[in-house]
């Protein structure tokens, strides 16, 4: 361990400081000499595990150098040039707090803040210690399909389905362009792209539509936007980083395997609770050295990442993480909101983008991308070429089926196999994909799921198979029920019902029917997952882990939205909330709260 401190603190450059727009291979880190020895500490250890989860996979090579230099750095990001003095006069609106936590659904925190368990979480949403008189609580936000990250943060970033935004998952193939997209990266150990969604706008160029702070411009021209560490950000003004939460995410594969099975629990907290700690630091410095934006979020992704490792079930684990995590990041950032007056005409929003579903951390339950029992071998089985699990593959490369995964759903996408019938040269995967192969991969699914002849160990692991009908009028997706037969989800659940997926047909509508669905692939395929009260009988398409989320289920889709503000009560915030939802459940919605909170009535014009 003293080696690698060594190794770490030797790089060039290493040291706080501010991260500007450069390529991995320019890099640089600066000097911030108010930094006290505490916070340099912490970044020290960061730094150490974030070393070893990069060096072990990658080698000592590349990209490994400037991964240290910026997981150390972290300060922000000048997106915009604007000149503060030549901006229009301030204007008498609201301003606005977004806390983005991963990983929450509303079930466990609003449990666990109405019984004083998270006071200082309470205290910032204007709790007096026996109620919320200055909150209000939503108990009707679902997230969309798949329950992910990448997928459920665009969608409220920008207000649209994904199927309009067309970021269809965690990761998902472009047929069109050809394009392996991995904003949150699950079957590829690839560090490249997330790196990029902090150096050069990878997540944000995956999106089809404008972000809610470029809808805000368009009305609010002089808004003042910062954004601390979301993945989605394009129209802010200043993006403040963590840097360790990038490499979080690149490598949120291969962390299990390669490096959190050498620490212990309390390790692993640390290093998740140290990785959202910095972006709060960053933040608070920026509030106290000039006047607050108007519109600032704060994305805190260390519960999931922890919920997703450790031993624990899921709602142990990130009780723990709320108590002990990100409870003190509250009290920092609401005692700075209140010394520089930022928090007097603030509405503070608190959201998240999915729940957790406990699992087993073994290969038999593991639909993952290696060894035995894959996904891939049953299509393989078939006469199907996958796809190689890596971002980019050369241009020569034969295959005609992809897969990418998203935790309790995998998404299969196959080529129009008549314009690559030889197998000597690429498939043309800017057709459509015929019925009947379509159909020839849901079969071999769906037989080996009840008769496990192709890859015995899948037998009986999926829920659903659905299939892409293009036909007029109905649903985009069906139900697979054999030998090419398929049915409406409305028709198949109103004989087969799944209680415990809320809304299914209509979050696939949300999924599946726009200008981008067919990012979803032309199967998916649904785990025994949330539809299973046991962990032992439930299933993910991923490597090892202790928790996961992507399933339709309750448990996954029942999210938090919870508006405060210190100037009006619950009832006056129920008004606000009910105006914009009004009733439904779409994901989607939240952006139009955030507009409506800023501009007002006309924002819903």
């Amino acid at each position: 361990m003293q080696a690698i401190v060594a190794i770490v603190a030797g790089v060039d450059g290493f040291g706080p400081g501010a991260v500007r727009r450069e390529r991995c291979s320019e890099a640089r880190a600066g000097d911030n000499d108010h930094m006290d020895d505490s916070r340099f500490a912490g970044r020290i250890r960061a730094a150490v595990f974030a070393f070893l989860a990069l060096s072990l996979p990658l080698g000592l090579g590349g990209c490994v150098w400037q991964a240290a230099q910026f997981w150390v750095a972290g300060d922000q990001v000048e997106l915009r040039e604007t000149d503060p003095a030549a901006r229009p006069a301030p204007r008498d609106r609201p301003q606005l707090l977004v806390l983005a936590i991963d990983g929450i659904d509303r079930a466990l925190l609003y449990r666990m803040l109405r019984a004083g368990e998270l006071p200082e979480t309470a205290r910032l949403l204007g709790g007096d210690g026996a109620g919320f008189p200055h909150a209000a609580f939503d108990d009707s936000l679902l997230a969309t399909l798949p329950t992910s990250t990448a997928v459920s943060w665009a969608t409220m970033m920008t207000g649209v389905d994904p199927a309009v935004h067309g970021v269809a998952g965690n990761e998902y193939f472009v047929r069109e362009t050809g394009e392996f997209a991995a904003p949150v990266p699950v079957t590829i150990s690839n560090a490249t792209q997330v790196f990029q969604i902090y150096t050069e706008g990878y997540a944000n160029d995956l999106l089809e539509a404008p972000t809610v702070y470029q809808r805000l411009r368009e009305s609010d021209p002089g808004v003042r936007v910062w954004v601390g560490m979301h993945q989605f950000y394009a129209g802010a003004d200043r993006l403040i980083l963590t840097d360790r939460t990038a490499m979080l995410d690149a490598f949120h594969s291969l962390f299990q395997t390669h490096v959190l099975d050498w620490f212990t629990e309390d390790d692993s907290l640390s290093l998740f609770r140290e990785l959202d700690e910095e972006v709060i630091e960053n933040m608070d410095d920026l509030l106290e050295s000039e006047a607050a934006a108007d519109v600032i979020t704060i994305y805190l992704p260390g519960l999931d990442h922890y919920a997703h490792i450790t031993d624990a079930p899921p709602d142990e684990s990130r009780a723990t993480y709320l108590r002990q995590g990100i409870e003190p990041m509250m009290a920092e950032l609401r005692e700075t909101l209140e010394e520089t007056g930022a928090l007097d005409d603030r509405y503070v929003l608190l959201m998240s983008d999915h729940g957790h579903t406990g699992v087993v951390h073994d290969d038999a339950h593991s639909l993952g991308i290696d060894g035995a029992g894959e996904p891939r071998q049953v299509l393989e089985a078939g006469g199907f070429t996958v796809r190689p699990f890596d971002l980019e593959v050369a241009d020569d490369v034969f295959f005609d089926a992809v897969l990418a995964y998203q935790g309790a759903m995998a998404y299969v996408y196959v080529a129009d196999r008549s314009t690559c019938a030889a197998h000597t040269s690429p498939c043309d995967w800017r057709r459509p994909a015929r019925r009947s192969d379509i159909d020839g991969a849901a079969e071999l699914y769906h037989r080996n799921n009840l008769q496990g002849l192709l890859v015995p160990e899948m037998q009986d692991t999926l829920d659903l198979i659905l299939v892409r009908r293009h036909r007029d009028g109905g649903d985009v997706f069906e139900v697979y029920r054999g030998d090419g037969r398929s049915q409406s989800v409305a028709d198949y659940l109103a004989a087969t019902p799944r209680p415990a997926y809320p809304q299914l047909a209509a979050r696939l509508r949300e999924l599946t029917e726009g200008p981008h669905g067919d990012r979803a692939g032309d199967v998916i395929l649904i785990a025994h997952n949330g539809d299973r009260e046991r962990a032992d009988e439930r299933y993910y398409f991923a490597p090892l882990y202790h928790s996961w989320h992507g399933s339709p289920s309750h448990r996954d889709s029942d999210i938090p939205l919870i508006l405060a503000h210190r100037q009006k009560d619950s009832a006056e915030l129920e008004a606000l909330i009910d105006s914009v939802l009004a009733g439904r459940h779409p994901q989607r919605r939240v952006a139009d709260l955030i507009l409506r909170l800023r501009l007002g009535a006309s924002a819903m014009d």
